[in-house]
């Protein structure tokens, strides 16, 4: 019995020696908050030092999911990855299809810069809540073949993929850092009293 913990236990460590590992996406809102009409930028980040034997990134596709409240916009750091570029298509609140991707480091690709700045995505609320409400933007379809999030392992092409669940050979896993801003909707009751004052301001200039 002890035999076979002890071959698990090695068998573990290969595995573990020989995982891909995992990028991290990352997406931080400029504000911390914004007011009724408002708008927020959010810079989107990829951190690929968890791949083993990563080069740079090699380009990515996904759907960002934003709130019902309001629409979102994108805009890819095209001045670096100007492959397949695509700032996005609003639908019902969300971006779909963000893309942007580079050549392979032997084939030109320059930008290995880590993490990588893939570009932003431009919240603004439609002024149709009734009060305050927090967003907290999410990512969905990264991985083939409906999307991508790939890190070269290769001068010349070859790539570990994003996975849902693989970290090993030439697959990772993609793991979130997506931090939340509050929209700040004025009750009646508070517009009202920005009114009264308005109107006395007003009256006191008379």
């Amino acid at each position: 019995m002890k035999n076979i913990v002890a071959l698990v236990a090695v068998a573990g460590l290969t595995v573990a020696a020989n995982a891909a590992g995992n990028v991290v996406l990352s997406m931080i809102p400029q504000s911390a908050s914004i007011g009724a009409g408002g708008s927020v930028v959010i810079d989107v980040y990829a951190d690929w030092s968890g791949v083993t034997g990563g080069l740079s990134l090699s380009g990515w596709k996904f759907d960002v999911i934003g709130n019902v409240n309001g629409s979102l916009a994108g805009d890819v750091n095209d001045a670096n990855f100007a492959n397949g570029v695509n700032n996005g298509i609003a639908a019902a609140g969300n971006l779909l299809d963000f893309a942007g991707g580079q050549l392979p480091p032997g084939l030109g690709g320059t930008y290995s810069t880590n993490p990588s700045f893939l570009g932003t995505i431009t919240y603004t609320d439609s002024g149709t809540a009734l009060g305050n409400y927090s967003v907290t933007l999410s990512v969905i379809d990264y991985v083939a073949p409906a999307g991508a999030l790939g890190v070269y392992i290769g001068s010349t092409g070859s790539q570990s993929r994003s996975s849902l669940t693989s970290s090993t050979g030439t697959s990772h896993t993609v793991t979130f850092d997506t931090r939340a801003f509050d929209v700040i909707i004025p009750s009646p009751a508070s517009m009202a009293i920005l009114g009264l004052g308005g109107l006395v301001a007003g009256r006191r200039r008379r």
